[in-house]
């Protein structure tokens, strides 16, 4: 029998003394045996965004005695949700379409209308993300663009354009040749950064269910950060996983000793940044490095796997959509560094602006965010541009661009292929 349905036919006394102990990637939960109904809820927050989420959890559980959130935080949340039984999943917004066309997800218009909660709710973007198949298969819960982080001490003003980088870093080395305007990863967030640069040029990546790399336009964006490293030498060369970040913090173990002045970085970044640099650390949106301004980013979003059917189960989705949806309860989620999608809640957090600056910089960037191509696991038609590609560029100073569009064509073959289920 399921556990569920065990605990909910235990009697009281027996219900007291049950308990069963799970361990999630921030801490021990312990699960009482009670009668209220139980919705296991499965997330990847095992950074420091895991605590801010657990608030709103244990918030929602003690605010009333007829449902309770059980809350599991992975690292491997995706393979722990195709092994394991869960009520609620946290996916990726570029990976919706890939568990809505596997049959993992279901359709939640009911949930939306059970929680009194409309899709106009959410910001236009956000409202396109969790709408796949003509269905509507998850919540919004935030947008995270790539961002810029500036020490103050070293850059009074977040540079704007490229141009800005360049000269930071000629007033930088001028002072200190280990000081550069900014680190270039090798392993990491590279999707982020190769992303970032298409969306700033105008480069459509999409081509029918696949992705389509092997093009002039792409090469010659991507050898930009080549010519970074390599030509205008903004950034130390061969700088690996994370570099981006290491050499802001000057983790000099990582990087031996070289400091950048700002961070193209990921928003989860933001509580060590601010650890290290309390009030000397400045956030900005990410710089104009292409044609224009646009930047690449990610989402989180809510759904129910598709083999949730038991309606107490599902009232009780409802009832925590309806109180996570407030702005009072959401702005935790602003507290952890990360941007809510949710209208009444930014509304909320911009008239904060001081107490929520990664938030109000993200915000910035919405209109022109986009994440990656809504295709068939899209992860693996990108995983040959994150795991050869970028390192390549930005660790091999003689590479050409007829050498790297061989590898892109190989990118593309391998895109077509996973588009096509081989």
């Amino acid at each position: 029998m399921e556990l569920r349905k065990v605990m909910k036919t235990m009697t009281a006394a027996a219900a007291a003394a049950a308990i069963v102990v799970s361990g999630v990637g921030t801490g021990i939960t312990e699960v009482r045996a009670d009668d209220k109904v139980q919705i296991r809820f499965l997330n990847g927050f095992t950074g420091g965004d895991g605590g801010y989420m657990r608030e709103i959890t244990d918030g929602f559980n003690a605010s009333q005695d007829k449902y309770e959130i059980v809350e599991s935080q992975e690292k491997d949340h995706y393979l722990k949700f195709k092994s394991g039984e869960y009520d609620l999943v946290v996916i990726h917004g570029d990976r919706l379409k890939t568990f809505a066309d596997d049959g993992m997800i279901q359709d939640v218009s009911s949930v939306y209308e059970n929680a009194g909660i409309k899709l106009e709710d959410f910001i236009e973007s956000a409202q396109d993300i969790v709408q796949v198949n003509d269905g509507l298969y998850a919540f919004s819960l935030d947008i995270h663009p790539l961002v810029m982080f500036y020490n103050k001490q070293l850059c009074a003003e977040p540079p704007k354009t490229y141009e800005d980088i360049k000269k930071l870093n000629e007033e930088l080395q001028a002072k200190d040749p280990n000081l550069y305007a900014m680190g270039v990863p090798g392993l990491g967030l590279v999707e982020y950064y190769y992303m970032t640069m298409a969306n700033q040029n105008g480069i459509e990546l999409q081509d029918g269910e696949a992705l389509k790399f092997d093009t002039d336009e792409f090469a010659d964006a991507l050898m930009t950060y080549h010519d970074m490293i390599f030509t205008d030498k903004v950034s130390p060369s061969k700088l690996g996983l994370d570099g981006e970040f290491k050499t802001f913090v000057q983790d000099e173990e990582s990087v031996g000793g070289t400091q950048t002045a700002i961070a193209l970085t990921g928003p989860w970044f933001y509580q060590a940044a601010l650890e290290k640099y309390g009030d000397d650390l400045g956030v900005a949106p990410v710089p104009l490095l292409g044609n224009e301004n646009s930047v690449y980013g990610n989402a989180h979003t809510i759904a129910v796997p598709s083999n949730v059917e038991d309606e107490e189960v599902l009232n009780g989705i409802s009832e925590f959509m309806k109180y996570l949806y407030t702005p009072e309860n959401l702005i935790n989620w602003a507290d952890a560094g990360q941007a809510p999608t949710h209208i009444a809640t930014k509304e909320a957090i911009q008239k904060e602006a001081d107490k929520y600056p990664l938030a109000c910089a993200n915000y910035e960037q919405f209109d022109n965010c986009k994440i990656a191509p809504q295709v068939y696991n899209v992860g693996e038609q990108l995983k040959y541009l994150n795991e050869n590609i970028f390192n390549m560029i930005v660790s091999t100073e003689d590479l050409t661009k007829e050498q790297l569009m061989g590898e892109l064509e190989k990118a593309t073959k391998t895109a077509l292929q996973v588009s096509e289920g081989f």
